[in-house]
């Protein structure tokens, strides 16, 4: 039988908070460890069959302002939970989807000298996957967890020897090449600068290093980061412990009355 997990009291309190004014706030996720378990692949995650009905009820709660915020591109997260529609921020604040106009997609691809770099990295230890994203390239190392900090020193000496505007972001047994400029901490501030968002308090969901970006932003704004436990987060005192968590706190706020 499977069981409904229990909430902490950080999450509850943020939960009742929000189900007791939802014009004040301004919800947001992360999807990866988040929304979902961590998968070997990620093609391979499983996303649960009332999810999508579960962060459209969320969404109606909120007035609209619940966003998605993610290392994914968007035509992944419309596959996952498109029927939610939700709007949302993929490639880390490259895509963008907002209901009143046309999706932003990525301006432009990775440099091909870059591509052919990291390729040979890749090529060299057969645990290692490469993600190509359009602009951005994700080695994955989940397979062989030793190797991450090698991989990490050979693409920063990639990045480094060819000059190229970009940065790395490690994730959970992962390493991303990104655009200098851009992350989840821009992306959220993007979308408090739109209604509904704007002038709400923001509470970012996330569990890797990228949100960390995300998290800085809403606590700028007076608002709120909760960390989801994990391989980044393990100090034991983060309101969520996994996802599932993450989807009871969810569930809690979507059992309110429909706006």
């Amino acid at each position: 039988m499977l069981l409904t997990p229990t909430l902490g009291a950080v999450a509850a309190d943020v939960a009742q908070r929000v189900l007791a004014e939802p014009d004040r706030y301004a919800l947001y996720s992360d999807f990866d460890g988040t929304l979902v378990e961590i998968a070997l692949r990620p093609e391979d995650v499983y996303v649960p069959p009332d999810l999508p009905a579960r962060l459209a009820r969320v969404r109606a709660m909120l007035g609209g302002a619940f966003a998605l915020i993610t290392g994914r591109s968007l035509r992944e997260i419309e596959a996952h939970v498109g029927d939610a529609g939700l709007e949302a921020s993929g490639l880390h604040g490259i895509e963008f989807r907002f209901d009143d106009e046309a999706a932003r997609a990525p301006a432009r691809e990775a440099p091909h000298h870059l591509i052919a770099e990291v390729v040979g990295i890749v090529a060299a230890d057969p645990g290692l996957r490469l993600e190509h994203k359009g602009p951005i390239l994700a080695v994955h190392y989940r397979e062989a967890p030793a190797a991450g900090g090698r991989v990490k020193i050979a693409l920063e000496q990639a990045v480094t020897a060819l000059r190229l505007p970009y940065h790395l972001k490690e994730g959970r047994a992962v390493v991303e090449i990104i655009p200098n400029g851009t992350s989840k901490g821009t992306a959220l501030a993007d979308f408090m600068r739109r209604t509904p968002y704007v002038g709400r308090i923001p509470i970012m969901i996330g569990d890797d290093r990228a949100d960390e970006d995300a998290f800085a932003v809403a606590e700028a704004a007076g608002g709120l980061g909760l960390k989801v436990a994990g391989e980044h987060f393990r100090g034991g005192d983060e309101p969520f412990r996994n996802p599932g968590e993450v989807r009871a706190f969810l569930a809690m706020i979507a059992a309110g009355p429909a706006r």
